[in-house]
């Protein structure tokens, strides 16, 4: 074994650079996605035979005051992952002494991060349909077709909250909480959100016609693809700054701290952490160094400093009805003055006097940051993917463009249509296609469950506190829900049949069952907006005819790379055609 020693301070620039606004672009100001980058690179790179890396250094020097902090909170992190992690190794294995546990599969480091679907369907044919895995640091459980629905059907045994808030290192929001995180975000989403989407896609559709504009005059302009993730990033960024604050909030600073603060959050949350060497073979460290310097330099002086100023103004400055003594007349009323999300949140804090504690405004703050991590970074993920597919199939570019100047509600001056959320709710081509597109991009450990107790699956036992992922590729191409033609690209059959944003027991992408994802209708609504805004006035072309997958474990929330050539159409007869 080779051990190299290197220095952590140049390791974590490589990693995760900081984006100056020095190396913004000249047309649009968008910041480089470095750690899309970065996963490319790593992606072309073995998974296996490669040298451990020994680490020994210092956080990277910071003035005054902080190194020391930061180093005792390192080292307080350390020691507390390291006690928690070892009391749960020592459960688990007088667990396994004790019951009848799943086999353990050893599935090759290079084999499980290159060719996962692969990997887990063979492993599960040999040994199936319970194996428990190790990746990253853990043992997970995974479970074939057949036990798919009995683990995200049962709620009691198998817990939504617990194996995500755990899977996406947030498990001290549990306790933090008593339990109500997610149901916290189910509320806002829920009475928020879905209730105002009419007047919401008339708010922040003019968003993403300028957007789309502005990727197409950055296309023409350079004669070069463009970089579709930043862009829609942003879009999506500013509709849910918009959203969430108000357009009376909405400046280059807020909008700057809101993509950063998204990125950071899917960072910390371990979405890039496949594609780091570094972070397989030593995922407790990378936690430590990841948590230490993104909390310290994002959350806190970029979030807490720049964003929770706005919230605390809009919750402590005025008086607000308790959300549970509001009538629908009443709640009515807030919506026709446009209102956002964060007044919604606060009428759920709101005390009999009208007003929000300072605990309460702080938990608003934290839940508008989740919402911005959701609504910003997943759904801008999802939409690359679909944008990318429409790109390789030109052939169904027409007929959406024919049902956009169905549906469309009227045409502006530039030749591109104003669309309503009815409008959309109408464009049924187009969802059949996102539909498939989500259906067959690859998801894999896209859902995911912790168990209560000592749990009977199949033939097995899975102890207390186990992480257990149904395998979502076995659901989506089985022929005994989709036919013969299960593995083959085809949206017609979505034709006759549900809405994209629908969940049920053979589609996942939105997961199962009562905690199946409540900004579904959201995340589809600002897709179809991206699409139809793009194929209004070009005809998307991937530059080189093809795209790369960064992270095959993990299409649900990484992003293909690839860049996107906008080719602008200036006749009609043009647009009919292409």
């Amino acid at each position: 074994m080779i051990y190299q020693q290197i220095n952590l301070a140049q390791f974590i620039e490589s990693e995760y650079p900081r984006r100056p606004e020095s190396m913004e672009s000249l047309v649009t100001g968008l910041l480089p996605h470095r750690p899309i980058l970065a996963a490319a690179a790593n992606h072309c790179a073995s998974y296996s035979k490669t040298p451990s890396l020994l680490i020994f250094h210092a956080l990277p020097a910071r003035s005054g005051h902080r190194l020391p902090i930061a180093g005792a909170l390192v080292l307080f992190a350390v020691f507390f992952l390291f006690i928690r992690q070892r009391r749960r190794w020592k459960r688990l294995s007088n667990n396994s002494q004790a019951y009848r546990c799943p086999p353990i599969i050893d599935i090759p480091e290079e084999e499980m991060f290159t060719h996962p679907q692969e990997a887990y369907e063979l492993a599960l044919l040999k040994h199936g349909p319970v194996i428990g895995v190790q990746r990253k640091g853990r043992l997970e459980y995974i479970v074939d077709e057949e036990l798919t629905k009995e683990v995200l059907a049962n709620d009691h045994d198998f817990s939504f909250e617990h194996g995500t808030a755990r899977i996406l290192n947030l498990w001290f929001l549990i306790p933090l909480s008593k339990g109500r995180f997610f149901k916290n975000l189910h509320t806002m989403v829920a009475g928020g959100i879905i209730p105002r989407m009419d007047k919401l896609v008339d708010q922040i559709f003019p968003t993403f016609k300028n957007r789309a504009k502005e990727m197409i005059d950055e296309s023409q302009l350079s004669g070069k693809g463009v970089d579709l993730f930043a862009h829609v990033h942003r879009c999506i960024a500013e509709a849910m700054l918009i959203v969430a604050l108000g357009k009376h909030n909405v400046n280059d600073l807020n909008l700057q701290v809101t993509e950063e603060t998204a990125h950071a959050i899917a960072v910390m949350t371990g979405i890039y952490q496949n594609t780091s060497p570094f972070a397989r073979t030593y995922p407790t460290l990378w936690k430590v160094v990841t948590w230490v310097r993104l909390v310290w330099e994002v959350i806190i002086f970029k979030y807490f400093w720049v964003i929770v100023p706005i919230i605390w103004k809009e919750t402590r400055s005025r008086k607000y009805r308790p959300l549970h003594t509001c009538t629908s007349d009443e709640l009515e009323e807030e919506e026709r003055h446009d209102e956002p999300l964060v007044h919604y949140i606060a009428r759920m804090y709101t005390d009999d006097q009208g007003h929000v504690s300072i605990l309460s405004t702080l938990w608003v703050s934290t839940l508008v940051l989740a919402f911005i991590f959701a609504s910003v970074h997943q759904t801008t993920a999802v939409a690359v993917w679909v944008v990318f597919e429409l790109s390789k199939r030109k052939e169904y570019i027409p007929a959406i463009r024919e049902e956009l100047s169905v549906v469309a509600d009227s045409i502006d001056n530039n030749g591109i249509q104003r669309l309503s959320y009815e409008a959309l709710r109408r464009s049924t081509t187009l969802d059949s296609f996102i539909r498939e597109v989500f259906r067959t991009k690859g998801d894999t450990l896209s859902v995911i469950r912790a168990t209560t107790h000592d749990i009977p699956l199949g033939e097995h036992i899975i102890p207390k506190d186990s992480l257990i992922c149904p395998l979502t590729s076995l659901t989506h191409r089985s022929r005994r829900i989709y036919g013969k033609g299960a593995t083959e690209f085809d949206p017609r059959r979505w034709a006759e049949g549900p809405a994209s944003s629908t969940v049920g027991q053979g589609y996942l992408p939105f997961g199962f069952g009562r905690w199946a994802c409540p900004g579904r209708i959201l995340a589809v609504t600002e897709i179809k907006m991206i699409i139809l805004a793009l194929l209004a006035t070009s005809t998307p072309e991937i530059e080189g005819g093809k795209y790369t997958v960064a992270d095959p474990l993990n299409v649900t929330s990484v992003p293909p790379l690839g860049r996107l050539l906008l080719r602008q159409i200036k006749s009609k007869s043009e647009l009919v055609h292409r």
